[in-house]
């Protein structure tokens, strides 16, 4: 497979690392600090943070869900995965149930497309439905489990979350939770809350009122300065993790998300380049498309959503010296997500909504040229490096003390992930 590594350099020796905040603190179990949140040498958006003096407080959705097109793509269970698993519509090998959610009658109603799935599809049980897990704790938390693995001839490990009387016979949702520099996999299972860890997995298990998914965080194990590699091997240990997970554990294949920050964002995003036939959808904090493993693409569609803020210095919003979000990770996501005969590159160009400067409050857009199967939702707030965006008029203070609490980000996620 041919990777990209994207290193735009305005001065030589000088790199744009992405991280967690310099302020996080470790686990009540104690696992060591991490290093320094590291910034560019320039302002991403050209200067000092304006005074927020007088600022009008906004938050919007700019659009609603874009009008039906045509389906395009590659069947699921056709493709061959970009690592060793499944199939992203497996046979059932579940026992009988009255808790089994998939039913013939169910499917046969349902719209079938060459790649993807319809809205609302029945889920896909994987291959550990009706069958108890085998897998072997290292460890474990309050809140988590700790397991290991071997993949591309690496020791990884990651940690699981399962709901509350978790059922072998109903398929389930997962959330993968990818950490950030300066934290660590067992930080987005349990951690004192702070800016950077409201609650558990990005805040996305506290919204699973109703016992829905699987959640998991995966640890890292780097070969550059950054917690994520600059190879391919995560992306193997990803596909071996889902799939180990999908034979031990009942799960709707159908609906496997994954969200992160800075340089979880950025695993997250490249994930999203060759995992389309395994992974339904995403959402990145502060994200960047260089300084990372990027795998060659698949070119095929995967629904996007992005929150960022205007005043990131660590990944920058829009391209200065280095690619900016807005400017790079949206639009290589835009190319292959558009409806037909519509130009999604084009509406981000002319027609984009994006908070205001120097205004309190947020802005999401979510595109109308997009197929609509595959949505892609851009937020906007004029913050700097942090992944609990809020609406409170302290938004360029890095460390926002008290301000995290109030972040709407959770909640716009959980329902990007919830539509499907």
């Amino acid at each position: 497979m041919r990777s990209k590594f994207f290193h735009a350099i305005a001065v030589a020796g000088i790199f744009a690392l992405a991280g967690c905040s310099d302020e996080a603190k470790p686990t009540p179990v104690s696992l060591g600090e991490g290093p320094d949140n590291p910034e560019l040498s320039s302002d991403s958006e050209g200067g000092e943070l304006p005074p927020n003096g007088g600022s009008e407080i906004f938050s919007s959705d700019a659009s609603t869900l874009p009008g039906t097109s045509s389906p395009s793509g590659n069947n699921p269970a056709d493709i061959n995965s970009s690592a060793t698993g499944e199939s992203g519509n497996p046979e059932v090998t579940s026992s009988e149930s009255s808790s089994q959610l998939t039913t013939s009658s169910e499917t046969a109603q349902e719209q079938t497309y060459a790649f993807g799935y319809a809205m609302g599809n029945a889920p896909t049980p994987s291959k550990g439905c009706g069958k108890n897990s085998t897998l072997q704790q290292k460890g474990s938390n309050s809140n988590a489990k700790k397991y290991s693995m071997r993949s591309a001839d690496l020791d990884r490990a990651f940690w699981l979350t399962l709901p509350k009387n978790y059922d072998n016979n109903k398929p389930y949702k997962i959330l993968f939770a990818m950490h950030c520099m300066g934290s660590n996999a067992e930080d987005f299972t349990q951690h004192t809350p702070d800016y950077d860890h409201p609650s558990p997995y990005y805040g996305q298990q506290n919204l699973d009122t109703e016992n829905n998914y699987i959640f998991v965080s995966p640890e890292s194990n780097s070969n550059s300065f950054g917690p994520w590699r600059m190879d391919d091997k995560d992306h193997k240990f990803f596909g071996d993790m889902l799939t180990l997970i999908e034979e031990n554990y009942c799960i709707d294949t159908s609906r496997v998300f994954v969200t992160g920050f800075s340089f979880g964002a950025m695993f997250t995003n490249s994930l999203s380049w060759d995992f389309q036939d395994r992974i339904r959808a995403v959402a990145v904090y502060a994200t960047a498309a260089y300084n990372i493993y990027l795998p060659e693409k698949k070119n095929l569609p995967i629904a996007w959503m992005g929150v960022h803020g205007k005043n990131d210095e660590t990944c920058p919003y829009k391209t200065n010296w280095n690619p900016g979000a807005r400017d790079s990770a949206l639009v290589q996501i835009l190319r292959f997500n558009s409806a037909e005969g519509k130009n999604a590159v084009n509406e981000k160009e002319n027609g984009l909504q994006e908070i205001a400067d120097n205004q309190a409050g947020h802005l999401c857009y979510d595109f109308k040229d997009v197929d609509p199967r595959f949505p892609v939702k851009w937020c906007s707030w004029n913050g700097p490096h942090r992944w609990a965006a809020h609406d409170e008029y302290d938004y360029a203070n890095i460390n926002s003390p008290e301000s995290w609490k109030k972040t709407w980000v959770p909640k716009v996620v959980h329902e990007f992930f919830e539509q499907f």
